[in-house]
Order: structure tokens, then sequence, then C-alpha cells
């Protein structure tokens, strides 16, 4: 991994609608932040006025920097998905959370962050690793060279293990988490292979169960979008496959934690989801299915079995691409972004769970709409604007009024938009 000293550079982001002061006198009150070339976030008043940069990381990259934000109800934390670490981590990208005044620091999934290693006790873990593919068969464990890590420890490893190969290496200076195991990863790009570990034993050195790499291992298994329950006391997020998992907001150190957002088998295409906003919804989400009859949003309780109650089709066509979805504010309805037929643009619609209809809300033509997000008062959107639907180039954010008016161009060269308190 290559490491960059990076500078801090005075950013003036280009805000049109502060033009016009009568559009900016309306803009409803809140912290805005959103991302900066995958390496920094930034934050801004939403009447884009103290415009300035609220989190980075020295050495990270943009193929291995934060793709996503969201704000706790409250406004008072902001947590991102990020991967800067992720040969720190079991996981590929990990969530973490920071103040709005740039305190508080923390990591949240596979906690506690490596800064914070050198205030536990310390052991060594040895261990063997072996790597079961067979020669004539091709997979992503074939590749032989890999970065090995347990969780605690100061620095990862790369070791060379051709199929059938094995090879026994310690780690030194790992962190005890306490009278539990820590988990032991090896790592090839965006492939993991994992197992639960050992439990570290300050002082001493613990020969960890054989570590046994074979097949295609997971692809991008990590913490992406983050999403807050409305109490602030879970978060969820999805890993690369799109499986949903939820965590307290606040997890033990040291532990794993996995808790399945749906009972039983997952829905397929379950990439976007989101938690009710409202105290008298409670355990309520909504989520995306796209393997059915057609491509639909459902809504159902938490932890729940699919398929749940049936909202509305985003598409009467299969495996359809949704880009993002949110609840409105007040509960009354909820957001989505999609692509047309032909995928030559993608658009945000509202649809209203009283009268049961769905309304474009912008009118973009061979242009996408991506993520997005909605002002805490329900009548502003925040959208990336981006001249295609998959690459993450030439990304800006826009502003407009949910029930009409003219979209403004807000930040160019910015993605994730998260309208907070």
């Amino acid at each position: 991994m290559k490491v960059h000293q990076f500078q801090l550079v005075l950013c003036i982001p280009i805000i049109l609608f502060l033009s016009e002061s009568k559009v900016a006198s309306q803009v409803p009150s809140g912290n805005i932040a959103y991302v900066r070339g995958d390496t920094e976030i930034r934050l801004m008043n939403s009447d884009g006025t103290n415009d300035r940069q609220l989190w980075t990381f020295k050495g990270i990259k943009k193929d291995l920097g934060i793709n996503a934000l969201s704000w706790r109800p409250d406004g008072k934390e902001l947590v991102f998905s990020s991967a800067h670490a992720a040969t720190y981590s079991l996981y590929h990208a990990d969530l973490y959370g920071i103040h709005p005044d740039g305190s508080g620091f923390r990591k949240i999934t596979n906690a506690p962050d490596r800064s914070e290693f050198s205030k536990f006790p310390q052991g060594s873990v040895t261990i063997t690793f072996r790597n079961y593919q067979v020669s004539y068969q091709q997979a992503q464990s074939s590749a032989g060279i890999f970065i090995v890590y347990i969780a605690g420890s100061a620095e990862p490893q790369m070791i060379t293990l051709p199929p059938g190969a094995s090879k026994t290496i310690t780690f030194k200076s790992v962190a005890d988490f306490g009278n539990k195991a820590q988990a032991i990863v090896a790592m090839w790009g965006k492939y993991r292979w994992f197992m639960p570990g050992t439990d570290v034993q300050a002082g001493k050195n613990i020969k960890a169960p054989d570590f046994t790499i074979s097949g295609d291992g997971i692809d991008l298994f990590g913490a992406f979008r983050p999403t807050w329950k409305s109490d602030g006391s879970e978060l969820s997020y999805r890993t690369g496959l799109c499986t949903v998992n939820r965590i307290p907001a606040n997890p033990t150190v040291g532990e794993y934690h996995y808790e399945p957002m749906f009972k039983g088998d997952p829905p397929f295409g379950s990439c976007n989801w989101d938690w009710a906003p409202t105290v008298a919804l409670a355990d309520q989400i909504i989520y995306t299915e796209n393997a059915g009859e057609g491509s639909n949003i459902y809504q159902m309780k938490a932890g729940e079995t699919h398929p749940g109650k049936l909202l509305t089709a985003y598409s009467d066509i299969q495996y359809q691409i949704l880009n993002d979805l949110h609840w409105l504010p007040d509960g009354s309805g909820l957001m989505y972004s999609t692509v047309n037929l032909f995928r030559e643009s993608a658009n945000i619609f509202k649809y209203d769970f009283k009268s049961k209809q769905t309304t474009q809300v912008t009118k973009l033509e061979n242009s996408f709409a991506r993520k997005f997000s909605i002002s805490p008062d329900g009548t502003w959107i925040l959208y990336e604007r981006a001249p295609t639907n998959d690459e993450d180039e030439g990304i800006d954010i826009w502003i407009q009024k949910i029930n009409g008016g003219s979209p403004k161009l807000l930040v160019k060269n910015a993605s994730s938009p998260a309208w907070g308190r």
C-alpha cells in the first residue's frame, strides 16, 4: 500500500444558490456533510457558509477511502464507512463516528481503532496458514500472496503461500481485548478469508488454530452504507454482497457483532433500506427486493422474515437498479432514485403512503441522480448528479425543493451528501 503525505488545501466549493438570497433564505437550518475525492469529509452550514474539512487520514487512498455518510438523528454524530484501515481490520471497510466539531473520533465496527491498541496489555500469537486450494483448480486463493492479520496486532504481515503450501508466522505485540476470540483474516485484493481466531493472553505466546485458505473468499466483506435507527440506539449496514446487518450504536470493544436485519433468507438485491424516522413507526424498515415479479419496495419490522408489506414497484422488470432509498422525515412516504428502462438517466421519485401515488421529483436527461439526502424538515433534497450511474468521476452535489423549483448546483467534485440537524 502506497503512503502519501497529504496537505490541507483551501477548497472553495462552488455554491450557486447563495447568489440568490431569496433561495438561500428558504433553506432550512442544519449541517451538510459531504465527501470530496473519497479521501476527506467536509462540513458546511446549510446556507453554504463555513465550509471546512471535518476528517481525513494521512495516507488515505481514493480506492481505499470514504464511501458513505449518515447523521445520527439528533445531529450530534456523523457516522461514515471507510476502508482507510483495511489491512488492520477483519473488514474491508468499517464504520467510524465523529462529532460535528471534529472531536470524538471512534471506530464502531471491529473496535477499537488501531490508535488505541497501546492502551491494552500485549501478547503474541503464532498461526499456521495453509492454502488448501488444489493447483489444478483456479480460484482467488490461487494467487499465492496474501496479507494476513489478527485483530489487535500492531502490523499486518505479507506471506507467500501457493496452493498446497503452509507457513507458520508469529504476530508480536498483539493487544489483548479480554476473554474473547480475536479474529484472524487473510486478504487478497478485495477478497477475504477469516475465522473467529483465538483468545490473546497478555505476556504469553498463544498458538492459534490453523488457518485455512481455499476457494474464492468473500468479496468486499465489510460495512457499507450506514443507517441509524430513529432513537440512535442502533446502526445498520450492508456488506459488499448486499446482506444487511445491525449493531448497537456503542458495541462492546473487542467483540465481533453480527445480527442480520432479516430473519431467514434475506431478500435478493436488498442493497438499499432505511429505518423509520419516527417513534410511532418504531422498528419499521423499508427495503428493496428485485428478484420477484418486478423490482419492489417493501415495509416490515426489522428482524422479521421477508417478504413484508409490498408498498410499490419501482420497475416492472426484475433486477433493476435502485441507487438510494429514504423515508420522508415525517414518515408519510418515501423517496428513491432509480434508472430508467434503458439506463440512460436516473431520477428521484416520491411515493406517498396515503394516496399511493408516485411523483417524479428530478427531471434529468442523460444524467444520473444517485445518492441523496432529505432536509430534516422534509422540504429540500441534496443529491449526487453524475454523468454515469456507475463511475465515480465528475460527480457534483445539487439542491432543490422536493415539491418543485429549479435545481441548483451546490458543490462541484463532491459526493455522498448528508443533511443533519
